[in-house]
């Protein structure tokens, strides 16, 4: 249960792991500001790919595979970012951070292999251990940007939560604030310092039940242990096809075709 504590960026390369935090906030002073990201990480992605003149594709859809969380590639010069929207809020948000580091190697040429071959993050690299170098920091990447050290202690004094007194509803509370997993969580207190080592084992090692249980009996992070599978969306596919029909920019016979195909796509999705 504690391998993504000892698995972790942080507790492997620690140097590292601080030269990564300062990137993060580079980052966060150009595409996104001193915010709480939470589910606004798509737009933050999307931002990132317009101001880098990026071809980005984002397509968020159910693939029955809870295993599979996100996945990216690159074809023709363009990026496609696949979201496994059948998951819960927070793992598809997690999901797209993740990514987005891959992206930002790929972009940097400091990485290029990883996206030109196919990047994926699934349950084993999030719970247990990242497959390559790249995939531990893109854990450490997304953990960084969407819960900020400064914005953990901001929000801890707000709710009055103590740092030597963090209990499991206390947890809940900053899952639902920062929109995380719960191991998510653990491991950014671990990583400011604000729990210790003991700590955190008690807590990874808390039944998954009791956990569901207290985020039922409370109402919090409750809305982003929901998926949003009806959310189906294949880039800019539909957006294309719906601009072009409504400006009248094809024939009949194309609009119809065009409508065909996309509906083909969609079968074979749900095959």
């Amino acid at each position: 249960m504690d391998n993504i504590l000892f698995n972790s960026l942080f507790y492997k390369q620690e140097k590292q792991f601080i030269k990564l935090n300062e990137k993060v906030k580079s980052f966060v002073v150009n595409y996104c500001g001193n915010t709480i990201i939470r589910d606004l990480i798509f737009s933050v992605i999307s931002n990132y790919a317009k101001k880098n003149e990026l071809s980005l594709e984002m397509i968020r859809y159910p693939f029955k595979d809870d295993e599979l969380w996100a996945f990216t590639f690159v074809k023709k010069d363009t990026l496609f970012l696949c979201v496994n929207n059948e998951l819960p809020k927070c793992k598809q948000i997690f999901a797209v951070a993740h990514e987005l580091y891959h992206i930002l190697c790929y972009v940097d040429d400091t990485n290029t292999t990883t996206i030109t071959s196919g990047s994926s993050l699934n349950s084993k690299i999030f719970d247990e251990e990242a497959v390559t170098y790249e995939d531990l920091e893109a854990n450490a990447f997304a953990g960084l940007l969407l819960m900020p050290e400064s914005s953990i202690r901001e929000q801890m004094d707000i709710y009055g939560i103590s740092k030597n007194n963090i209990e499991i509803d206390d947890v809940i509370l900053l899952m639902d604030i920062f929109a995380l997993p719960y191991k998510a969580v653990i491991l950014r207190l671990a990583e400011c310092g604000i729990i210790e080592k003991n700590k955190v084992i008690e807590f990874l090692n808390i039944d998954n039940d009791y956990i569901s249980s207290r985020i039922k009996l409370t109402g919090r992070a409750k809305q982003w242990q929901q998926n949003c599978k009806d959310l189906l969306y294949y880039g800019s596919l539909s957006e294309n096809l719906a601009f072009n029909s409504e400006n009248e920019l094809l024939v009949d016979t194309r609009e119809k075709s065009d409508k065909e195909y996309l509906n083909e796509i969609e079968k074979k999705f749900n095959a």
